[in-house]
Parts: C-alpha cells; sequence; structure tokens
C-alpha cells in the first residue's frame, strides 16, 4: 500500500534545470546556424586566398574594383576622377591615410596596377590590398 500525503510541509526541495539548459542549447544552435547566412561584404568580389592578412583594415577608405571594372569606393559605385578627387581632399586632413584596395582575383595585374597608379595620383602612398585568410 503506498502512502501519499498532500500536507502543506511536502515541499520541493530542488530546482530542475535541465529544461532551462535545454532551452538554452537550442537557441545556441539556432543563433549558430543562423550567422552562417549573414553577409559581411555587399560587393561580390573573389579574393585571393593568404596565410596572413592585415587586422587594421578597417581603419582605412575601402576601394574596390570588381571583375567587370567598376571602380566602387566605399561600397558606392564612382568614376575614376572622382575618386582621385575625393582622395586628394582626404589625404589633406590624414596625411598617413591607408586605402585598401579590394581587387577579385580574376583580374589582370595591369588593372590592379593601374588602380594603384590613380590612388598614388591622389597622394596616397600607404595602399594595402585586401585578401582572404
Amino acid at each position: 500500500m503506498a502512502m501519499f500525503s498532500n500536507t502543506e510541509s511536502d515541499e520541493i526541495g530542488y530546482i530542475n534545470i535541465t529544461p532551462m539548459v535545454d532551452v538554452l542549447l537550442v537557441l545556441l544552435v539556432i543563433f549558430m546556424v543562423t550567422a552562417n547566412f549573414l553577409k559581411m561584404e555587399s560587393v561580390n568580389i573573389n579574393l585571393p586566398k593568404v596565410n596572413a592578412a592585415d587586422p587594421n583594415i578597417q581603419k582605412s577608405v575601402q576601394i574596390a574594383l570588381t571583375v567587370d571594372g567598376k571602380l566602387l569606393m566605399e561600397d558606392s559605385e564612382i568614376t575614376e576622377e572622382r575618386m582621385i578627387v575625393k582622395l586628394t581632399q582626404e589625404a589633406k586632413y590624414r596625411p598617413n591615410m591607408r586605402v585598401t584596395l579590394s581587387a577579385d582575383e580574376r583580374l589582370s595585374y595591369g588593372k590592379i596596377a593601374y588602380a594603384m597608379g590613380l590612388i598614388r595620383q591622389a597622394g596616397v602612398t600607404r595602399i594595402a590590398l585586401s585578401v582572404k585568410r
């Protein structure tokens, strides 16, 4: 014969945290899966891969050269003349300014060198090339 009592002195003396841990683990998995779908770059450029890359890349002016020949400065399309004017103006205020050039890996060396020449023409001497790790 089983004895059951419904008196007020029968209180649960522990807290079951298993359901809370289960919910947290499910949320963690959801965040990990959705983080893979976030896109960091808005320009579709296939960068070459290297073993070491510069961690201070965000502190520079970003210029991108797409495979179809478009020139982008800070994610907006720009002409060569306008880019030179903007870089010249900014180089006056920031003499040690660095420009990061992102170029598609399928571009020829000549096109990349031409873009670097335009940047140097604006008075910027510190040019970095963006690559993938």
